[in-house]
C-alpha cells in the first residue's frame, strides 16, 4: 500500500472536497491488506501515523473541525482512530475547539479502543495546557452513568501523569473518585492509572490503598490488587494483609 503521507495526502484532498463518505470508502480499499489475519482489524500504530500526517496538513484548515467531525460520524473503527490521532496534532493549535470536539462526541464511545486512544491522544494533552478546566470536565464524567465516559476520565490519568509526574497526589485526588467503580472496564483503567502514578511516586500511591484498604468494599478491594502491582513486594503484602484480615 501507499505510505501514511501518501495516504494522508489522499485522505487530506477528499475531505478538502467536502466528501466524508468518499474518504471511507478510500480508506478501507486502501488498509484491506493492512488488516490483521486474525482479527481482521488495521494495526493501530499505523492509523495513528496516518492520522498524526493528517493533522499536520489540515492544522492551518479553518475547514478542518468540520470536516474531522463528518469524517467520524460518516466513518468506523478506522476513521476514528485517524481522526483521534489528527486531533492530537491540532490540540496544540487549537485548545479550545479541540476541546469541544471533544465534548461533542462522548455519547459516541462505545469501546475500550476508541476510549484510550481519545484519553492518551487527545484528552490528556488537553489537559496539560489547561489542567484546572480538564480536570474540572473529567470530575463530571467520573461519575457519568455512561461507562465509556468514566473510563474517559480515568484513562486520562496514565498520560497525564507521564507528562507531569509532579501531579502525582492531584490524579490521586481525582482517583478517590473512582475507587468503588463498579464496571469492570473502568475498574481497570482506574487499576492502570494507580500502576501509572506508582512509576512516579510509590510511596503516594501506597498510602492512598492503605486507607482504601480499609473500607471493606469489593470493587475496591479489585481495584486495589490491580493497581498495587508495581509496588515493591513488601507494600504489596502489607496490602494484602488488610485486604484479608
Amino acid at each position: 500500500m501507499k505510505d501514511e503521507k501518501a495516504l494522508a495526502k489522499l485522505i487530506y484532498t477528499e475531505l478538502a472536497k467536502r466528501n466524508a463518505k468518499s474518504v471511507t470508502s478510500l480508506t478501507s480499499r486502501m488498509l484491506e491488506n493492512e488488516k490483521t489475519d486474525k482479527l481482521r482489524f488495521t494495526r493501530t500504530p499505523l492509523l495513528n501515523s496516518i492520522g498524526q500526517e493528517l493533522g499536520k496538513l489540515m492544522a492551518k484548515e479553518n475547514w478542518k473541525f468540520e470536516k474531522l467531525t463528518k469524517l467520524w460520524k460518516e466513518g468506523e473503527r478506522d476513521e476514528r482512530l485517524i481522526v483521534i490521532s489528527a486531533l492530537g496534532k491540532i490540540s496544540s493549535e487549537d485548545y479550545e475547539k479541540t476541546k469541544q470536539f471533544v465534548l461533542s462526541i462522548l455519547g459516541d464511545i462505545t469501546d475500550w479502543e476508541i476510549c484510550d486512544q481519545l484519553a492518551l491522544r487527545v484528552v490528556a494533552k488537553l489537559a496539560v495546557q489547561n489542567q484546572k478546566e480538564i480536570f474540572s470536565l473529567m470530575e463530571r464524567w467520573i461519575t457519568s452513568r455512561n461507562k465509556w465516559i468514566r473510563r474517559l476520565a480515568a484513562a486520562t490519568i496514565p498520560p497525564y501523569v507521564r507528562a507531569k509526574p509532579e501531579e502525582s497526589r492531584t490524579c490521586l485526588e481525582f482517583l478517590d473518585r473512582a475507587m468503588q467503580e463498579q464496571d469492570r472496564d473502568v475498574r481497570k483503567a482506574v487499576g492502570w492509572a494507580l500502576r501509572e502514578i506508582t512509576k512516579k511516586d510509590p510511596e503516594s500511591v501506597f498510602v492512598f490503598l492503605k486507607k482504601w484498604a480499609a473500607t471493606g468494599d469489593n470493587n475496591t478491594k479489585r481495584i486495589i490488587k490491580d493497581g498495587m502491582k508495581k509496588l515493591p513486594e513488601k507494600k504489596q503484602s502489607a496490602l494484602k494483609s488488610l485486604l484479608n484480615g
